[in-house]
């Protein structure tokens, strides 16, 4: 049993800096962390220059990301309230409030910025 201890602080030392490093922390190429590059790959896949609903998004994403689909919807309204990469159609909340979004009743698309830089 004395060797279980310093395996299990070297493995949870690794895993930890391995979230913290390639999950938690954006990318310096593109500022976006992995769940928010899979949902933006999804709107690709999707984009046919009509908003699409954000319950379809999040649905398609699910095939690529394994965490379930809070993490996804709390994800894309974070790159929505920053206007930058999508444009959106409906309530998706107010981050500095903590007011909440409801997915049915939203929808977006790929910004025309980000089409013509990344497509």
């Amino acid at each position: 049993m004395r060797f279980l201890k310093p395996l299990m602080d070297q493995n949870f030392l690794e895993y930890a800096s391995y979230v913290i490093k390639d999950r938690a922390i954006p990318d310096i190429v593109d500022g976006l962390k992995p769940v928010q590059r899979r949902i933006m790959h999804t709107m690709k896949e999707m984009d046919d220059g009509k908003f699409s609903k954000v319950a379809n998004i999040v649905g398609d994403t699910m095939k690529l990301h394994p965490h379930g689909d809070a993490s996804i919807g709390s994800a894309l309204v974070v790159i929505a309230n920053k206007e930058y990469f999508i444009e959106k159609q409906g309530n998706f909340g107010n981050l500095l409030t903590g007011d909440l979004h409801l997915l049915q009743d939203t929808s977006k698309r790929a910004s025309l910025r980000w089409r013509k830089k990344y497509f």
